[in-house]
């Protein structure tokens, strides 16, 4: 029994990574395969396609990963007509998943769709899915509700983050007085957000610990920040997000799933993000005007932590944001919120429950 997994961003990855090593016991005949990262790969899956460096917000950013997603779906659906047809499991990434999911489903494939794509706007049904998924495992409530409305077998076991975070609070040290910064897990994000944060905090009092993604180079973000900030004695992990999260007093967050991340762990922040030149005309030709742009924020339908973009995301508005979350009502407010953010994400067995409708999937294969 054949079965790919296919992440196109960090967190997908994770996402992926950790429901492999939940269904394996369930599923010890498998062969397995992904178009994913780092973590898959340490998790000893073998990678069909590397897609670390796939990610994209924007259309000038998607025009640069074109190409090689491109090459890749041809390469992937060759493989697929390959041998027996098994289970994919596209997660999130729609742009590619979606397209990936109907090849696979001409091809003989059942499929699971694990976080579909837009699952976090309430107005999102699952017409666009309809007849290319066999089933559906979402982040939200009111998307499996919506889904479901749509003809889909949805189901909602929670957010995965929930038992990402869960499973990485037991081996957290204890939290200490270390300001987090998450610069974002693309390249073109480091460029835009780093000169800005280096200006902010570069005589920050504390310690601060950098989680640097899967999908950049800790050494040259090191070496980046040192030449901005001047700064030598800052920390620079790759072991997750969570780890920063669960060990420092506040956080500067690039917006994207570290957002929710740092909600999830009780980590009071500053949401930061910066664009550059091109991605700035873009939003102007496009007269975008989104209400919010962070994760916490867009789930409880109002400001529950700062968020400075672009223009307003200055040093000295960072560093006044982020001396407010460090102590005082503003920190007492978010934790207040995260509170509620965590009834909102359901039960922390999202991903073990996942991997028993996958092995279910599996089975009637």
């Amino acid at each position: 029994m054949r079965v790919l997994l296919s992440a196109g961003e960090a967190s997908g990855d994770a996402y992926a990574a950790a429901l492999v090593r939940h269904a394996r016991p369930l599923l010890p005949e498998a062969q397995w395969g992904a178009l994913g990262g780092s973590k898959l790969r340490a998790e000893g899956v073998p990678l069909w396609e590397d897609t670390s460096r796939w990610g994209a917000i924007g259309v000038v950013q998607s025009l640069r990963v074109a190409p090689l997603a491109a090459l890749g779906f041809l390469r992937t659906v060759r493989r697929l007509r390959e041998g027996e047809p098994g289970v994919l499991v596209p997660i999130d990434f729609g742009f590619f998943n979606v397209r990936l999911a109907q090849r696979a489903k001409r091809h003989g494939w059942r499929v699971l769709y694990f976080i579909p794509p837009g699952c976090w706007r309430r107005d999102r049904g699952g017409a666009g899915l309809r007849g290319m998924v066999d089933a559906v495992s979402t982040p939200f409530a009111w998307s499996a509700e919506n889904l479901r409305r749509d003809g889909l077998d949805a189901h909602w076991f929670g957010h995965p983050l929930r038992q990402l975070v869960a499973e990485a609070s037991r081996a957290a040290q204890a939290r200490g007085e270390r300001l987090a910064v998450l610069p974002g897990s693309r390249t073109h994000e480091l460029e835009a957000n780093l000169p800005a944060l280096a200006a902010a905090l570069r005589d920050w009092p504390t310690a601060i610990e950098f989680a640097v993604a899967p999908t950049l180079e800790a050494r040259e973000v090191e070496g980046r920040w040192r030449r901005l900030s001047g700064r030598s004695q800052d920390a620079f992990q790759t072991h997750g997000a969570a780890a920063s999260l669960l060990g420092c007093r506040a956080a500067v967050v690039c917006s994207g799933t570290a957002t929710l991340e740092a909600a999830l762990c009780g980590c009071p922040m500053v949401v930061v993000y910066r664009l550059s030149r091109l991605m700035a005309l873009e939003a102007r030709l496009l007269r975008l005007n989104v209400r919010h742009i962070s994760l916490p924020n867009i789930l409880l339908q109002r400001e529950a932590v700062p968020e400075l973009v672009h223009t307003g995301a200055t040093p000295e508005a960072i560093r006044a944001q982020a001396e407010a979350v460090w102590g005082g009502p503003a920190r007492e407010a978010q934790l207040a919120s995260f509170a509620e953010l965590e009834e909102l994400l359901g039960p922390p067995d999202g991903i073990s429950r996942t991997a028993e409708l996958l092995a279910t999937l599996a089975r009637r294969s």
